[in-house]
Order: structure tokens, then sequence, then C-alpha cells
């Protein structure tokens, strides 16, 4: 499968939840090397995020081809993460609506520029 599915951790640097998991977010390409994994901090690419107004953290924007996953808070650690992602690596998995909101977010995965890329292994 290729890597599709794109799950974006939206943060902020001064969050001591999001900077006590950043190490386990960034081993995450090698857990699931199927998904693109990117860490958005939100304070320094507020440009990214439209009209979003992300208040709790970590906050997932799960988005593939097909559109936007999900929008939501999440876990921390990289077993529930993966838990919490491998559901949208099945065939049909349905998109949400996308608000007007998400759709400066969306654009921005579609281009695949970022500032703080994970590498996936063997790509």
């Amino acid at each position: 499968m290729s890597a599709d599915l794109c799950v974006v951790c939206l943060c902020a640097d001064w969050c001591h939840v999001c900077r006590g998991m950043q190490t386990t977010f960034e081993q995450m390409p090698e857990r699931m090397p199927e998904v693109k994994w990117r860490w958005l901090d939100i304070e320094d690419h507020d440009e990214w995020l439209g009209d979003l107004d992300i208040t709790t953290f970590p906050t997932y924007f799960i988005a593939s081809k097909k559109g936007v996953h999900l929008l939501a808070p999440g876990p921390t650690t990289a077993e529930a993460l993966t838990r919490f992602v491998r559901p949208y690596l099945r065939p049909g998995v349905e998109t949400m609506a996308t608000a007007p909101s998400v759709q400066p977010l969306l654009d921005w995965v579609d281009t695949g520029v970022w500032p703080h890329v994970l590498p996936n292994k063997g790509r």
C-alpha cells in the first residue's frame, strides 16, 4: 500500500504534552511506514490552519486523497496512536464532510511541502 494516508499532529511548542510525545511521534514512520506522518506547530504555521481553532493538544488531522477522515484530539503513546490510526487504512473508509475551515490544511497536505517531515523508511 502506498503512503496515501497522512496523519498530521497539530501541536504547539509551549504544550508540555506535545513536547513530551514528539519523540514517540517521530518514531511512528518505523511503526507504520504505510502512513505519512507530519508534525505541525500551529504557532509557527498558523497560516495553514485557516479558521481552525485548535484548543486541545495533540489534535490529529487524518486525511487521504479521498478527503478528510478525522480532525480530533487523540492519544500520546505509540501503541494507542497505532490503534487510533489503523482503522483509516482499511479500504472504503468514509470521509467526513469537509468544512471550509479545514480546506487550507487539506490543501497543504496535498502539496506535500512541510516544515517538519518525518522520513518514511524505504521511500
